[in-house]
């Protein structure tokens, strides 16, 4: 846990100090010292400093005396109004400045290395295969959970290790700006961009919105830092021609087959050739910067998207001295977290529970690896809405049916505002392709329950609120009628 004396607190947020209990002198502020930064009184610990957060529906200025109680040394708050009288107090306009200052502090003191990543889609998967490829060389230290946003981001800095090597973050937005405020508390050394998709196309109004909001990570990249890019993606292929990339900056590329260039970048890692048995893929590369080397990627996941980040995690290993055996070593320990990817076997079907969240893009990756999976038994998906896709979203709708009848999938279960596009899209492929509709995911459980037989393969795919991975439990107790496995 990061420890800081009252004067490093005062010096990052530039806050006045209000009250410090018989103690006046400079000496007594530098040596006043503090074992780490809560901003919740349910987890604060002896010593700590209180940084009273505002929500919608909390002020934590009114949990001063709670906070104290419970072992603050100190306090940051926005208003004196609620402050007991017995602690140091550090007045700031903006509690949420103050801890976006603080982590931003804390990130140079500790003179480690830092690495963001974004994206439309797979941040959290590419995070944690970064992680996983620096994790066997240096000491690593990543972004928990989906905190990803300006007060996550800040909380993962300073929850770091002072002996950590490097920081690996997780760059979150909705809107334009977001990205620009939390690279200008990171300062990353590398950035990853995972592509440029459909997500959150609601509110930015256009893919060409959300390029130039994804390229707000460029803002805080240090200089000559490096620009990690899959050559795949023509919005980021744009930025690259049309010179929206800063100049110091040092780009390499992924590629998920061989290619060919007539200008090499700075560093490029390319996958050779790719072996895939059921849930594990096994993939040869080549990467380097100045100098190439060779490497197998053996990988425990479903998903072929992530060879991309694999070879992303590799040159991050590369990029960072990670000597090229212990990049293997590391990218092999990789595993999915949460609802992503999850195979799980429920009274003879197999569920690929993949429910975590989902875009165009990750829709139509996960139809194919269901089908890939079933092989010669019948491939099934449970799937609802793709949330945030404003004015497109009967178009991409239509999209993802299409692809799922093209790829041969035996069944589409739907639920949603955009049922009817599903299946209009799966039948202007297929017309005598199955496709359900249902108001709800019990009437959708029930169906499947109806028509799987042992063996067969079902997808579990929507957009976070659907909770779709609740289908597992309710399919267990319709097929045992209630009785416990």
């Amino acid at each position: 846990m990061a420890k800081f004396t009252l004067a490093e607190i005062l010096g990052a947020t530039g806050g006045e100090l209000r009250q410090f209990p018989g103690k006046t002198g400079a000496s007594d502020i530098a040596e006043f010292e503090l074992t780490g930064i809560s901003t919740d009184t349910r987890t604060i610990e002896e010593g700590n400093l209180f940084l009273a957060l505002i929500g919608e529906n909390f002020d934590g200025n009114k949990y001063a005396v709670a906070a104290v109680n419970d072992g603050a040394a100190a306090l940051v708050l926005s208003t004196m109004e609620h402050a007991p009288e017995d602690v140091p107090v550090i007045l700031v306009p903006d509690t949420k400045i103050a801890l976006e200052k603080i982590a931003e502090y804390y990130r140079k003191r500790l003179a480690c290395k830092v690495v963001a990543v974004t994206g439309s889609v797979g941040k959290t998967s590419t995070r944690e295969m970064i992680a996983s490829a620096l994790s066997r060389g240096c000491k690593v230290y990543a972004t928990k959970n989906n905190n990803n946003n300006e007060i996550g981001l800040s909380q993962t800095i300073l929850a770091a290790p002072e002996d950590t090597d490097v920081i690996v973050l997780e760059m979150g937005m909705r809107l334009r700006g977001e990205i620009s405020e939390l690279t200008n508390i990171a300062h990353p050394d590398v950035a990853v961009i995972t592509n440029i998709g459909v997500a959150h196309i609601e509110r930015l109004g256009s893919r060409e919105e959300i390029l130039k909001a994804k390229l707000e990570i460029l803002e805080g990249l240090a200089e000559g830092g490096l620009l990690i890019l899959p050559y795949a993606d023509e919005y980021l292929q744009k930025a690259v021609a049309e010179g929206m990339i800063r100049e110091d900056v040092k780009i390499a590329y992924t590629f998920t087959e061989k290619t060919s260039l007539e200008k090499h970048p700075y560093g490029m890692a390319v996958a050779e050739s790719i072996d895939i048995e059921g849930d594990r893929i096994c993939c040869h590369a080549v990467a380097g910067f100045e100098e190439m080397v060779s490497v197998v990627l053996r990988l425990s996941v479903v998903g072929i998207h992530h060879v991309g980040n694999a070879l992303a995690g590799l040159l991050c290993g590369l990029y960072l001295g990670v000597t090229p055996d212990r990049i293997e070593e590391g990218i092999a320990s990789f595993v999915q977290i949460g609802h992503r990817e999850r195979l799980v076997k429920v009274d003879n079907i197999c569920f690929l529970d993949d429910s975590y969240n989902a875009g165009p893009e990750s829709m139509m990756s996960a139809f194919a690896s269901i089908r890939r999976l079933a092989g010669e038994k019948k491939a099934y998906a449970c799937i609802g809405d793709m949330l945030e896709l404003g004015d497109v979203s009967k178009e991409k709708h239509f999209e993802i049916g299409a692809k799922a009848a093209e790829l041969g999938l035996d069944g589409l279960l739907v639920i949603g505002d955009f049922c009817k596009d599903v299946m209009d899209g799966a039948k202007s492929v297929d017309p005598d392709v199955s496709v359900y509709c249902f108001e709800n995911k019990d009437q959708m459980t029930e169906k499947l329950a109806n028509i799987v037989e042992d063996g067969d393969y079902v997808l579990l795919k929507a957009s976070h609120a659907f909770e779709m991975y609740t289908i597992l439990e309710s399919y267990g107790s319709i097929v045992r009628k209630g009785n416990e496995p």
